[in-house]
């Protein structure tokens, strides 16, 4: 098939991606995703590709008529089944010659008729979706944009979607154009890549002014002794070869280390629990009575009065758990905007603990 005739779209395609890609106030590890279609073809980022550096050769190609007829099939009612059966058949719709994995949110690009889709997590966003008064701060600051309830991923967030957007078209006569997914974040259609600045801008501009504050990300001074006794320990604990990264400010030291998670990019990276201690804890009875409850090493312990320290198997894992877990504790301050914190539902944390998709991702973009 000859991709000669986009070259210019893929090429703006690229450029895009990588521009929201390298800003950290969209886009953090390996999240969010892009994608631009013609009549028959879509392509999109593949599942842990980086949006900073990805090529316009890099992108994921599926034709769009096998996507469609998705939507009017019966799956698996058993979730692992199921999810399985709609990889399978996205990996099918694949163009011959395709190797790579598409994002799990394919089907959902493709519901929209706008060429370019960009979809992010920003902290500043989050601070709505994942606010108690999440839907109504929404229609408030923007009455044109379509909401979705929080609800599984993959095939069943993709069910939903094509249901409220069916709805929005039939009742406004054109297609929406923002769509806000609780607990999760944004996606933004336009038909040219000027037309998702303008209305990323829009967006961000409007939240900026919404906001009650900024994080206060200063660093705060520490006992250095402490830090570097703590993280010594932390890494034997963790294991041979592993990595430790500390961070304090004041959100860190203002932070309930008992919020629940509040997106998936959270529990991707920085797993649904994380450990709280103090000076008078037994750090090593602590950690072990962490792992046999959760069956998990925690990557994050926030230690009292002193700050948050980031464990992984390198440096890489540490620090990206580190900076996602920074990231929940900014949308928590977002959320005192709009009547405070909601983390995610019980039901939708189990299923993204579980989740073969977000493992896959996990694994692809800490192993770059």
């Amino acid at each position: 098939m000859d991709m000669t005739a986009f070259k210019n779209e893929l090429a703006a395609l690229a450029g895009m991606s990588n521009k929201y890609g390298a800003n950290p106030a969209f886009v953090l590890a390996g999240g969010g995703n892009t994608s631009y279609k013609s009549d028959e073809l879509l392509w999109i980022k593949g599942s842990g590709t980086s949006l900073a550096t990805i090529k316009a050769e890099d992108f994921v190609v599926l034709e769009r008529a096998k996507l469609n007829v998705m939507f009017g099939k019966e799956y698996p009612a058993a979730e692992a089944a199921r999810e399985a059966a709609v990889l399978q058949e996205m990996m099918d719709a694949r163009i011959e010659g395709e190797t790579r994995r598409p994002s799990v949110e394919t089907l959902l690009h493709n519901l929209f008729p706008q060429r370019y889709i960009l979809h992010v997590h920003p902290a500043i966003v989050n601070g709505i979706t994942c606010a108690v008064e999440a839907e109504g701060a929404m229609r408030r600051l923007f009455p044109d944009a379509v909401w979705v309830d929080a609800c599984k991923p993959g095939y069943i967030l993709a069910l939903e979607c094509k249901q409220v957007m069916d709805a929005y078209k039939a009742a406004n006569g054109r297609d929406c154009d923002l769509l806000f997914l609780q607990n999760h974040g944004i996606f933004f259609a336009a038909d040219t890549v000027e037309g998702l600045d303008v209305l990323a801008e829009k967006v961000m501009g409007a939240l900026a002014a919404a906001v009650k504050r900024e994080p206060d990300l200063t660093p705060i001074e520490t006992d250095a002794a402490k830090v570097a006794a703590v993280s010594e320990q932390l890494k034997a604990l963790y294991g041979e070869g592993s990595s430790v990264c500390f961070m304090a400010n004041k959100e860190i030291l203002d932070y309930d280390p008992a919020t629940k998670s509040l997106s998936p990019d959270h529990i991707v990276y920085a797993k649904a629990k994380q450990l709280a201690v103090c000076e008078k804890c037994d750090l090593a009875a602590a950690f072990a009575d962490f792992e046999k409850e959760n069956s998990y090493k925690p990557k994050i312990i926030f230690y009292k009065d002193l700050g948050m320290f980031a464990c992984g198997m390198s440096e890489n894992e540490a620090k990206t758990a580190s900076i996602v877990m920074l990231d929940a504790i900014k949308v928590v301050v977002y959320t005192e905007a709009f009547g405070g914190v909601s983390p995610m539902p019980d039901f939708l944390i189990d299923f993204i603990v579980n989740w073969e998709v977000e493992s896959y991702r996990s694994k692809v973009s800490l192993n770059k």
